[in-house]
């Protein structure tokens, strides 16, 4: 359980909870909910968080994690080797809640040259066959964390498309596993799609489910960019998992100036302010799932809270982001009394 808890919640409470959830584990969807909804989050005390027990009981069951791709065969490193065991940990606790898990990939553990240095095939191939053994219960997938905007796939698309080819045959056996070709960035439906088009052209197969990441259309509330996306010739028949994204309480400054959302262009810089806009903007993900519910099969709000500081002062910044449905303290933002009461 996380340290900054309240203190009243007992011990046998949160098991009671628990034993809720885990009871769940495996029952489908409300025959109301078009769409799943999860939470995206790097943290593993997130699952025994009461706050997101609460989610669990309420019917979110699965959740995803960003790791190094090839971090298991650093494993032993003194140096390395956290990539790996944070890993296992996130894992042990996501199955230890009953949560599915949707593990993205991302750019090699060693070296500092690591978003520039190229992935072969055989290489990646050889990490996710040892990934596979490690967790063969893991059976949701993403090959890259946004490949059009970082990485060794951003100026290489068919090197991702021929990547897609090999690892769905190799879960060919696998009828529960789902592949993503990759979580991508979006900011111009165009562009991403344009991108998209070139992978599944070297894939030389169908894609069946694509990856976004719409923070942009999600907090300016628009679904411009991400219809545009959808409505594209290489993902129009195939569904789609917003894989992150949710309302932002408060980035970087360098970020906010850069590329301001619509929080910033009105000049809202106050806890109230700037909650409020989150939780607008969270509302208008349920609405842009709503609309497009024939494609979007799955939901990850990132994140349940951005790293902990019980000396945090409402209004200012916390890390470098912050879209925490909770705050660095640990107390219930608005923005988390939507999600537990109008997305599950």
């Amino acid at each position: 359980m996380d340290d900054h808890a309240p203190k009243h919640r007992t011990s046998r409470r949160l098991l009671a909870i628990a034993a809720v959830a885990l009871a769940g584990v495996g029952s489908t969807a409300p025959a109301h909910a078009s769409t799943t909804w999860g939470i995206a989050d790097q943290k593993p005390a997130t699952f025994t968080d009461p706050a997101f027990l609460k989610l669990r009981v309420a019917g979110m069951r699965t959740a995803r994690y960003t790791v190094r791709y090839d971090a298991l065969r650093y494993r032993s490193s003194s140096r390395l080797g956290y990539h790996a065991q944070n890993l296992d940990a996130w894992l042990t606790a996501a199955r230890a809640a009953g949560v599915r898990p949707l593990v993205t990939f991302w750019v090699t553990a060693s070296g500092s040259r690591s978003l520039k240095r190229r992935i072969s095939t055989t290489r990646f191939r050889t990490e996710f066959r040892h990934f596979r053994r490690a967790y063969p219960w893991v059976r949701d997938f993403s090959l890259f964390n946004e490949p059009n905007l970082t990485g060794p796939y951003k100026r290489d698309p068919a090197a991702l498309g021929r990547l897609y080819r090999t690892i769905s045959r190799d879960l060919r056996g696998c009828r529960s596993c789902r592949l993503l070709a990759g979580d991508l960035h979006l900011t111009s439906g165009r562009s991403a799609a344009s991108y998209a088009l070139k992978v599944r052209r070297a894939a030389r197969m169908p894609v069946r489910i694509w990856g976004l990441n719409n923070y942009n259309d999600v907090n300016d509330r628009r679904s411009t960019q991400t219809s545009r996306f959808l409505r594209s010739s290489a993902v129009k028949h195939a569904k789609v998992w917003i894989t992150e994204s949710g309302g932002v309480y408060s980035r970087k400054a360098s970020s906010e100036r850069k590329n301001p959302f619509l929080a910033q262009r009105r000049k809202a810089t106050g806890d109230a302010a700037r909650e409020r806009y989150q939780y607008d903007a969270t509302r208008y993900l349920r609405t842009i799932a709503r609309r497009c519910r024939r494609q979007i099969q799955r939901g990850y709000v990132y994140q349940l809270r951005s790293e902990p500081d019980p000396s945090w002062v409402p209004g200012t910044r916390n890390a470098s982001w912050d879209s925490g449905l909770l705050d660095p303290r640990g107390e219930e933002r608005r923005s988390y009394g939507y999600v537990l009461r109008h997305l599950l």
